[in-house]
């Protein structure tokens, strides 16, 4: 007897079960192109001339917010040297209220990408403004400065990108527990933002029906590699992944989704990463 069917015998719904069965409320929401809440539309309706006349990322960003994605590239044998100089950066922009960066997550990848590769994600509250004040106030701290050269014979290459959250994504918080994140890559073709963001504003609801707390963000760059796509997945392990992903697919509509916004791609990877000791997301 398979794990579904015997936990649905004991009257214990699985994610499948719920799929099909059709429980999760939002799903029939997103049949009927309505909105989950108040604030995120399950489908996109600006016209025509609206999408002509404004940036995509102005139809489809949200809030004021920016993120920057930090990448570091470690040198193996300075590994704990790196964790230990990052700590110390952490607290010190911390207690340093002229730093406006917050640090929302840093993770390790585990699998699908460099071993000894870290990503941090940063939030700046009021946007661009956050953005030259904290470039600002970390040049002009020397002992900011200090650390933050101490720590660089320990990695190899660094990269930064800045990005908007999608409306109908949900903002990143802090989780808890011992979780695994998957980082979804997208490189669309150019002109495709838009385009992207009609389907995966409902395309959102079928990943949400399954497990509320699976989807964490979805942002696109603004400096960087442009036309890039970034949606991170939330697990509680890679045998919940693999469940979350299947009871997506006994949606009818997850089909069309993914058939439709597989054209607009140029390239697309993933990786799974786990969270450090000091992130405040876990």
């Amino acid at each position: 007897m398979s794990g579904s069917l015997g936990v649905a015998r004991r009257g214990l719904a699985s994610p499948l079960e719920k799929a099909r069965r059709g429980l999760a409320s939002p799903l029939d929401q997103a049949r009927r192109g309505l909105a989950t809440s108040p604030t995120t539309q399950a489908w996109l309706t600006f016209n025509k001339e609206k999408e002509k006349s404004s940036a995509h990322s102005a139809l489809v960003g949200k809030d004021k917010y920016v993120y920057e994605m930090v990448t570091d590239y470690v040198v193996p044998a300075q590994w704990e040297q790196y964790l230990a100089n990052k700590r110390l950066q952490v607290q010190y922009t911390n207690d340093d209220p002229t730093i406006r960066g917050e640090l929302v997550a840093s993770w390790r990848s585990v699998t699908g990408d460099t071993a000894f590769k870290t990503t941090h994600l940063y939030k700046y509250q009021e946007g661009w403004e956050d953005v030259d004040s904290d470039r600002m106030a970390k040049k002009a701290s020397g002992e900011y400065q200090a650390i933050y050269r101490d720590g660089l014979s320990a990695i190899s290459q660094q990269n930064s990108e800045l990005t908007k959250g999608f409306m109908f994504w949900p903002s990143p918080d802090k989780r808890e527990g011992g979780n695994v994140y998957d980082i979804r890559t997208y490189n669309l073709k150019p002109g495709s933002l838009y385009d992207w963001s009609n389907y995966w504003s409902k395309g959102i609801q079928f990943r949400s029906s399954v497990r509320a707390d699976v989807p964490y963000c979805g942002m696109f760059t603004q400096l960087g590699q442009l036309h890039t796509i970034y949606h991170i997945w939330c697990y509680k392990s890679m045998a919940d992944r693999k469940a979350m992903r299947e009871a997506t697919w006994h949606y009818p509509e997850w089909n069309d989704i993914v058939a439709n916004t597989v054209p607009l791609v140029n390239t697309m990877s993933t990786k799974i990463l786990e969270p450090l000791e000091f992130s405040p997301t876990q």
